[in-house]
């Protein structure tokens, strides 16, 4: 019993990791007033080129690096829609999205000779620790990460002006923040953390590229912040929340006569009763609302 019990919880926290770098991302954005559901494609997005980087260079390391690279590009095009374009959030999102998975699909057969899986790559360094069971790097990065992003929220200028422009944009300005700046700073951010995310899917557990991969991990992120109510330290606990009903429901599958289909369902379901209930509380104030100047 123990041992399953365990073995449980070291799946949660390896589905946890690339859920928990997206959470951090969609929370960042939320505190700039961005209703970021484009984390999906982001994440897709990464893990596909650091395969692809990871096999041409045949090093795990410069792949992270390329995912992380095209997470940068990725949501710096989204800043300009959005953001400088003043575009609606989740029709920018949504519209991204799709065209990565669009992208990743036509490209795959051009860039790895095949189609549906990519060949196998190098993965990232693995490591077997007390408790946690076997991890890669990320589970270290993903910590720094977190805490870092949490203390400069909380105790910083520049984290408390973030915070600002997501709570009311037009007195953030009136103070000569640079909002458009700022937004930008913050895309770039959950633009790294969607290439650590995508990343540590493809080439620190898998080590291949799948049509799809993702399977719906950016959705949960954002799902996971509105579950936590835009805290950055809750967000930790709904993202292994999640996580671990993905992995009881995959445990589930070897010990109990229920159909499969239904037990996949359990992380959504769950999510979509948790939405029901939060229903948006403690949200910053400019959340999916477009700043104008002019007009506010």
């Amino acid at each position: 019993m123990f041992e399953m019990v365990l073995s449980i919880f070291q799946s949660s926290v390896r589905i946890m990791l690339p859920l928990l770098f997206a959470a951090m991302g969609v929370m960042l954005s939320a505190k700039v007033g961005f209703i970021n559901m484009s984390m999906e494609g982001g994440m897709l997005g990464s893990a596909f080129v650091s395969v692809a980087v990871d096999m041409f260079t045949g090093s795990a390391w410069i792949g992270l690096l390329g995912g992380i690279v095209f997470g940068m590009v990725y949501f710096l095009l989204l800043w300009v829609f959005a953001i400088h374009f003043r575009g609606n959030h989740v029709v920018c999102s949504l519209g991204f999205n799709f065209i990565a998975s669009g992208a990743t699909i036509v490209l795959m057969s051009a860039v790895f000779g095949a189609t549906g899986y990519s060949p196998s790559v190098e993965k990232l360094p693995l490591f077997m620790l007390p408790l946690f069971g076997e991890q890669s790097i990320c589970f270290f990065l993903a910590i720094v990460l977190t805490f870092l992003i949490i203390w400069i929220l909380k105790n910083t200028v520049f984290g408390l002006r973030i915070i600002a422009i997501g709570e009311n944009t037009s007195a953030a300005d009136s103070l000569g923040i640079p909002i458009d700046r700022y937004k930008f700073y913050v895309f770039l951010a959950a633009g790294v953390l969607a290439g650590f995310g995508g990343s540590e899917l493809a080439i620190g557990q898998m080590g291949f590229f799948a049509n799809n991969m993702i399977a719906s991990a950016g959705f949960l992120a954002y799902s996971a912040v509105v579950f936590a109510a835009f805290s950055p330290s809750l967000t930790i606990l709904t993202s292994f929340f999640l996580a671990f009903f993905d992995a009881l429901q995959m445990r589930a599958q070897t010990f109990m006569s229920i159909p499969s289909e239904f037990l996949l369902t359990l992380p959504y379901a769950v999510t979509i009763i948790a939405l029901v209930f939060m229903k948006n509380k403690k949200k910053p104030g400019m959340l999916g609302k477009i700043y104008e100047r002019d007009k506010d």
